[in-house]
C-alpha cells in the first residue's frame, strides 16, 4: 500500500501543469544494503527510494546502509533515524536525525550534512572523507567517536572539535548553571559549559570501531575498499 501510494504521488507531481517534470523533488536517497529494517512500519529492501521526513530503523541484529548523494549513512542494530533535506540548498544538503540507538555518517570534504541529536550536531570535518560516529547515552548523553578524520559538535552556540580516533562521552548542560569538571574532561575557559567532553577509554572506544568490523554484508564497512 505505501508502495502503491508513493509510485501515485510521483506519477502525480510528473504530471502536474507547471511542474519541471522532476518526480523526485522529495527524494533524499536510497537504501544499499539492509537487513531486518524499516521505514516506518514497512520492510526496507535494496534500492528503496528514501524520501524527505522518513523514518528508518533496525531490529535487534539488524543493519541498514544508506547512499545520500556523495555521503553514506549506516545504522547498527537497534537504531533509528528521521532523514531530512534541505530546503535552502546553500545551508545543507541533507540532516539525519538520531532518535534512537547509534548512527554513522561517511561525507567528502564539503558536503554539507550533519547528524542532529539530542538539539547538538555532529558533522565530520576531515580534508576528504570523514566519518562519524554518534550514540545516545541518555537524555543529555551522546557518545561521539570521531573514525575518519577530525568532527564537529555544535550545541546551544558552543562548538567543540574531536581529533581523529579519539572518542568522548559528551554532555549536554540545557541549565544555566554549568556542569562540574571531570577528570578526563575538556574543560574550556569559562564557567557554565554547555558542552562538556569526557575521554572515553580505548576500551570502549575500540568497541565503537568493532561496528565497522570486515564481516562482509550488509554489516561490512561503508568505506570504499580502495580507500587511500
Amino acid at each position: 500500500m505505501v508502495a502503491t501510494q508513493r509510485l501515485l504521488a510521483i506519477a502525480m507531481t510528473i504530471l502536474l501543469p507547471g511542474n519541471p517534470g522532476n518526480g523526485n523533488v522529495d527524494a533524499v536517497g536510497m537504501v544499499l544494503l539492509t537487513d531486518h529494517a524499516r521505514i516506518g512500519s514497512q520492510a526496507t529492501a535494496e534500492g528503496t527510494t528514501i524520501y524527505d521526513g522518513d523514518r528508518l530503523s533496525t531490529d535487534e541484529e539488524g543493519s541498514l546502509q544508506l547512499r545520500i548523494g556523495e555521503a553514506l549513512v549506516y545504522l547498527p542494530d537497534k537504531s533509528c533515524v528521521t532523514l531530512h533535506k534541505s530546503t535552502s540548498g546553500a545551508v545543507k544538503e541533507f540532516e539525519a536525525e538520531l532518535v534512537s540507538g547509534t548512527v554513522v555518517l561517511s561525507a567528502t570534504a564539503g558536503t554539507a550534512v550533519e547528524i542532529a541529536a539530542s538539539s547538538a550536531r555532529i558533522r565530520p570535518m576531515a580534508e576528504t572523507r570523514g566519518v562519524v560516529q554518534v550514540g545516545i547515552a541518555g537524555p543529555h548523553e551522546l557518545i561521539v567517536f570521531a573514525r575518519r578524520g577530525p568532527a564537529q559538535i555544535s550545541y546551544r552556540g558552543e562548538t567543540e572539535t574531536i581529533a581523529e580516533g579519539k572518542s568522548y562521552r559528551v554532555r549536554l548542560n540545557d541549565s544555566e548553571d554549568g556542569t562540574p569538571g571531570e577528570p578526563g574532561t575538556k574543560k574550556p575557559g569559562r564557567h557554565g559549559k554547555a558542552l562538556v567532553l569526557i575521554v572515553v577509554g580505548a576500551t570502549a572506544a575500540a568497541g565503537a570501531a568493532a561496528l565497522w568490523g570486515g564481516n562482509g554484508g550488509s554489516k561490512g564497512s561503508i568505506e570504499s575498499p580502495d580507500r587511500p
